[in-house]
């Protein structure tokens, strides 16, 4: 949990939507604390650690931010982070260094950009839940229709679960 973590500069703070999904608001001071590291983002993946394939090859890893702003506030850290990159751990440099430089001028930009990653994130969710539960539809019902097409409780469908049961189900058997 990166709420209440140290070290932090506290004082105002940037206003960030909850539907962003972080146990507290940051610290404006904590964020620009980071968006005013001089260190270009090509900089950051050559000294940075060389923990993936995707490092090796010139992307910027967390771990190399993390380790580019050291004595920063871990939440505002991976807040920013996530700001440049949709749910993942390694985003490509040119794009990294693009949206640092934007959100240095604009605060606001960093909480609409921040905002709009989790937001794919929780789309992205959603959409393998809808994906998953008409597979699990389409496969129940191919199972009852396959071997016990029979069953009355395969017609009310989830409710035959209960009424008339599935220990019914051997009375119906192929």
């Amino acid at each position: 949990n990166l709420k209440g973590q140290e070290p932090t500069q506290g004082g105002e703070t940037i206003g960030l939507n909850p539907l962003c999904g972080y146990p507290e608001d940051l610290s404006r001071a904590d964020v620009e604390k980071i968006l005013k590291n001089p260190m270009k983002v090509e900089r950051m993946v050559t000294v940075g650690p060389k923990d993936s394939f995707w490092a090796e090859k010139g992307y910027l890893r967390f771990v190399a931010f993390e380790a580019a702003n050291k004595g920063c506030n871990p939440l505002a850290l991976r807040a920013v982070f996530d700001a440049l990159t949709t749910s993942t751990s390694t985003v490509e440099p040119d794009v990294a260094q693009e949206l640092l430089d934007e959100f240095r001028n604009d605060t606001e930009a960093f909480k609409k950009e921040l905002l709009l990653s989790k937001s794919k994130g929780y789309a992205a969710i959603g959409l393998l839940l809808f994906l998953l539960g008409i597979t699990a539809i389409v496969s129940g019902d191919a199972l009852a229709t396959g071997w016990f097409p029979e069953w009355p409780g395969r017609n009310n469908m989830p409710m035959g679960i209960v009424d008339p049961g599935v220990w019914t189900i051997p009375n119906y058997w192929i």
